[in-house]
This record gives structure tokens, sequence and C-alpha cells, in this order.
């Protein structure tokens, strides 16, 4: 009985201790950026590692990190913003690793930026899917991916959808379903995970169709994605409510 108590007690010991060393970690990680007092802004690069994403005349990825590593340089050159990135460039990790980067990070706001594709090559244009109207952070979503929309369509790209704005459904089966405005008869359903579970408003973007020349022209490529990240920047400061910088 004795040998059993004490197995019990270190146990508890080593529980308590592995416990203690989680909070010390997660402290040295999170209050640094949680005491800034800086606007917590998570920017998530679409697919990563081994999910290129979709395939046209670039890769998604290439187009998705390009664009993010403009605009984080951009957030950070402000000096107003704390850059959180949901995954590192190169790397890939899985939806819910990612939106939980943002929960865990204190995240202000999440932009998710991705590229679209489309077995017709003529199809172009600009998409922002907001949380859905059955989410605590619906409205302040889709006003931030009104911004969005707004800063993209001066810059000359088409916008899809209700002035740039859609909305993603996926079925019990685990199709996508889009729609241009709210579906009631798909009220409950989920949506894209980087706009349904993290605890702030989010947007996902379709920055540009990467199987488009005219829309790779515009807003791929080094200069094309440097031109979106200055929206995706204006659209962040108007959502604040704050001067663009730059």
């Amino acid at each position: 009985m004795k040998h059993g108590k004490r197995r019990v007690r270190w146990g508890r010991v080593l529980a308590l201790l592995l416990a203690a060393v989680g909070i010390w970690a997660a402290c040295r990680l999170l209050l640094p950026g949680l005491t800034s007092g800086k606007i917590a802004v998570a920017l998530d690069p679409g697919h990563g590692g081994s999910d290129p994403g979709a395939s046209g005349i670039i890769a998604e990825t290439e187009l998705t990190e390009q664009t993010v590593r403009a605009l984080a340089g951009m957030l950070e050159e402000d000096g107003r913003f704390r850059v959180i990135l949901c995954r590192e460039y190169g790397e890939g990790k899985d939806l819910n690793r990612r939106w939980l980067r943002s929960i865990l990070s204190g995240a202000d706001l999440l932009l998710s930026v991705h590229g679209n594709s489309a077995d017709d090559p003529t199809a172009r244009g600009f998409e922002a899917y907001p949380a859905l109207p059955d989410s605590s952070y619906h409205e302040d979503s889709l006003r931030f991916a009104r911004l969005l929309a707004g800063e993209m369509g001066e810059a000359g790209a088409a916008l899809r959808g209700d002035g740039g704005i859609r909305y993603a459904y996926y079925d019990e089966a685990g199709n996508k379903l889009l729609r241009d405005a709210p579906d009631p008869e798909l009220e409950g359903l989920p949506s894209f995970a980087m706009v349904q579970y993290p605890r702030c408003p989010a947007v996902l973007a379709e920055q540009c169709f990467v199987t488009n020349a005219e829309d790779v022209a515009d807003f791929a490529g080094e200069e094309g994605c440097a031109r979106a990240a200055a929206c995706y920047y204006r659209a962040i400061c108007a959502y604040f409510e704050l001067e663009p910088k730059t």
C-alpha cells in the first residue's frame, strides 16, 4: 500500500510539473504580444507545405505567401499592429491548428488569403467570404469583407457575387455550396473553418483566379501581390478606423 500511495503522489507531482511547464511556455509565447497594446491581426496564407492549393498559371501557395509577406511587412512597418501568422511560410499546418493559433494569440481580426481557379480560363475576379449570419461575429466580418471588396474594386478587380461578397456552406456530404447571399435553407451548416471557428471577425479572400491571365497579371506575382496587400492593408486600417501610414 505504501508503494501504491507513493506512485499516486509522484504521478500528481509530475502532472503539476507538466502543467506548470505548459503555462510557462504559453506565457512566454503570448504575454509579450498580449501586453503590447497593439492591434492583433492574424494572417493565414492558404494551403502550404505539401498542399500547393489550386494550380494554374501560378500555384496558389505562391500567391498566398507572397501576398501575406507583403501585407505583414506593411502592418509591421505601420507600428500599430501585431501580426500573427497562422502558419509559417513554406510550412503545412492543418486548419484546426491555424485558427487555434489565432485564438491563442489573441487575434482581433483574421484574414485568410487564397487564390481561386476554374476550368473556364475566362473566369476571374475577387470574392470575400465573411463568417455566416449565425455567427456572433457576422456583422463585423461582413463590414470587413465589404471594406476588402471596396479596396480591391478600386484597384481594378472584378467583384464576383454581391459586390464581392459571397457565402460558403458545406453540406453533410462535405460538398461546398457557394451563395451570393445568405441562404436560409442552409442555416446551421458549417462554413470555411477559418471564418467559422476563430473567436474574432474573420474573412476568407479569394484574391484572384490563378487560371486567368489577366487576374494573374494584376493581382499575382511580386507586383500584383503587393498591390493586393496594399488593398488589404487599407481595409484593415479602415476597419479599425485608422488612417493608413503608407
